[in-house]
């Protein structure tokens, strides 16, 4: 019923947005489907293209064309899309939303915002052009490449020290590094973290790590073995494993792999360290 992908941006922009996230309805509009949608840990940019989507965690939750702001996922939830539905979801690196927009993450609670409603400007004619090349994946990823390139140049937005600090938390999940790099005490490293992220470093480390298992499970899949991958990524024990990754899933390691066409993320997962081909 719907086809998940995921692309790498541009080069240009690998320090500022994780992935593009397509999703793609392949019915007439009569079907609405259920979906889990699984933490993230980004603030996104989302543009609905086609169809209509219920995203029942948050207020306002119903979307139909148009660009709205995702705040980042905490726990997993069940989503309601229509199987004509297309979406983008732009996924920016976590505390990029702040720099770029200078909104505080962590006062986007449960509700998904219209631009809009946050008062930012873009170009009028973007969502129309996508929408016009919406077939053709690759001038969909090539406007939306040339558009962000463009944004991140008239922002004057240049990477610090501190941003590519909590990119390689979010990357790497390794709290104790990520502490001994700041200069801060611990409640004042905590205070700034939530407010340009949203999350905790302990959630945002929790996060890098559970997506470094599902890199693991996707692209290994034919000889997952549990009890090593607990081990690979330093989780405690074996149980201390199952209870994380069944406490952002709601599902056990073994349980997800039988029920994973539910996860569109997972289907469309890509493997992170290549750049698309596109």
């Amino acid at each position: 019923m719907f086809k998940s992908s995921m692309l790498i941006p541009h080069e240009k922009l690998k320090n500022w947005i994780k992935v593009f996230w397509f999703l793609e309805g392949e019915g007439n509009g009569n079907l609405t489907g259920c979906q889990k949608i699984i933490p993230d840990g980004c603030a996104t940019v989302f543009i609905v293209l086609d169809g209509k989507i219920n995203f029942s965690l948050y207020k306002n939750g119903e979307m139909t064309r148009g660009i709205y702001v995702h705040p980042p996922v905490m726990k997993s939830y069940i989503s309601y899309i229509s199987d004509d539905s297309y979406f983008i979801d732009i996924q920016l690196n976590p505390s990029v939303f702040y720099k770029l927009f200078n909104i505080a993450v962590d006062e986007l609670i449960d509700t998904m915002y219209t631009l809009e409603d946050l008062s930012i400007n873009f170009d009028s004619s973007f969502l129309e052009r996508i929408y016009n090349c919406k077939h053709d994946k690759t001038k969909v990823y090539n406007e939306l490449n040339n558009f962000l390139i463009n944004l991140f140049n008239k922002s004057d937005f240049n990477k610090n020290e501190s941003l590519c600090d909590i990119n390689k938390l979010y990357k790497d999940g390794n709290l104790d590094a990520f502490f001994k790099s700041q200069n801060l005490s611990v409640r004042q490293i905590e205070r700034n973290l939530k407010k340009t992220t949203g999350l905790t470093p302990k959630f945002l480390s929790r996060i890098g790590r559970f997506y470094s298992v599902l890199d693991y499970i996707k692209f290994r899949e034919h000889d997952t073995k549990f009890k090593e991958l607990a081990k690979e990524q330093n989780f405690s024990n074996h149980s201390h494993f199952i209870r994380e990754f069944k406490s952002l899933t709601e599902a056990t390691p073994e349980n997800f792999l039988n029920i994973n066409s539910n996860f569109p993320q997972y289907q469309g997962l890509c493997n992170l360290r290549q750049f698309s081909k596109y």
